[in-house]
Formats: C-alpha cells, sequence, structure tokens
C-alpha cells in the first residue's frame, strides 16, 4: 500500500512538471528570443537603451527640483518661525506695557480721587503764567494748587463751599496787590464756568 502512494505522487510529480514545465527555461527562452532580436537589430537595442537613459536623467532632474523645493520650503518655515517668535516676544512686551500703564493708571485715578474734593468748590486763582512754573511749591499744600494746560500755568490759592466766602477772600487778595485773582468754580474736581456753579447753588438752595 506505502509502495503504491509513493509511485502515485511520483507520476504526479512527473506529470506537473511536464505539464506546467520549468519558469525559468521559459524565461531564459524568451530572453534569447530578444538577444536574437537585438543581434539583428542593435540599432533598436541603442535607442531602447537612450530612452532609459534619458527616463534616468528627467527622474534625477525631477529629484533634484524636490530636493530644492524642500531646501527652499525648509528655510521659509525656519524664516515664519522666527517671525512668529519676534511678534510672540513684542506681544508679550506690549503687554507688559499695557499692565504697567494700567496699574500706573489705577494708581494715579486712586490719587485723584483722594485729592479732590466732591462736589461744588470755589478757589481764586491768582494768576496764570506761560514762563513760570511754581508748581513745586503746591506739593505738600493742598490749598495752594498747580495746573498745567498746554504751556500755560495756572495757580489756585483755597477750596470754599460759599461763594461768598470765596468773594470775600478774593478781594483781601486784590487789596494785597494781587489784582488778577478771581474765582473758578469746580464741580467734583471739573472746572465749570460760573453760571453753572451759581444754577448748581440754585438747585441746591
Amino acid at each position: 500500500m506505502r509502495l503504491l502512494l509513493m509511485a502515485v505522487l511520483l507520476l504526479g510529480v512527473s506529470w506537473g512538471q511536464k505539464k506546467g514545465g520549468d519558469p525559468q527555461k521559459a524565461l531564459k527562452k524568451e530572453w534569447k528570443k530578444k538577444a536574437q532580436s537585438y543581434v539583428k537589430n542593435p540599432l533598436a537595442l541603442k535607442a531602447r537603451e537612450e530612452s532609459f537613459q534619458r527616463q534616468i536623467q528627467e527622474r534625477d532632474k525631477q529629484l533634484e527640483e524636490l530636493q530644492r523645493r524642500n531646501r527652499e520650503l525648509s528655510e521659509e518655515v525656519t524664516r515664519l518661525q522666527d517671525q512668529l517668535r519676534a511678534r510672540q516676544y513684542s506681544l508679550d512686551s506690549l503687554q507688559s506695557e499695557i499692565l504697567r500703564l494700567r496699574t500706573a493708571y489705577e494708581a494715579e485715578k486712586k490719587q485723584a480721587r483722594l485729592d479732590v474734593m466732591p462736589g461744588l468748590v470755589f478757589k481764586v486763582q491768582i494768576g496764570a503764567f506761560r514762563l513760570f512754573d511754581m508748581r513745586r511749591y503746591a506739593q505738600d499744600n493742598p490749598f495752594f494748587e498747580a495746573e498745567a494746560m498746554g504751556d500755560i500755568n495756572r495757580y489756585t490759592i483755597g477750596r470754599f463751599r460759599d461763594l461768598a466766602l470765596a468773594e470775600a477772600f478774593q478781594k483781601d487778595l486784590k487789596r494785597l496787590g494781587i489784582r488778577d485773582a478771581w474765582i473758578v468754580p469746580f464741580k467734583d474736581g471739573v472746572r465749570i464756568t460760573m453760571r453753572e456753579a451759581k444754577e448748581i447753588l440754585k438747585k441746591g438752595s
């Protein structure tokens, strides 16, 4: 029985070899035919080789162009990254400056609220000078105040709630020789006209 199976297998292998043939043998036969055709027509082989060479050169050019473009894109990416870092640094600097200015503004606003008397106040202005600056003398004296308006420096003395008392002080200053003394009304720290001040007094009374 075992001998019979072996015989069947051998016959099958032999039949398959005869039916399919040797693939290497068929390939050799095919190229032998091509070689014979090129022997008969060597110019065809030359043209085929030149065509392959042109294709290789074209691929080399394409590869070189792609490599050049890749370098350009890499340089562009680096440049854009540098610009982004520079703009981020500028943005951080601006944000720091905004924070500093906001803090300084809040401090000045708080100080201004402390210095301003709310409501209606009358002050006596003793002069407005273009080339004379006495603001340093007003730093520690709340009743002697200096205000810069462009290149004009204005100076006031006193803070009065009562207009009659401010007028009496104005007359005393004029008797002392300050002939330009005149009354300036303020509402919540903002200069207003005398007409507006009298209207406020009428409403208050």
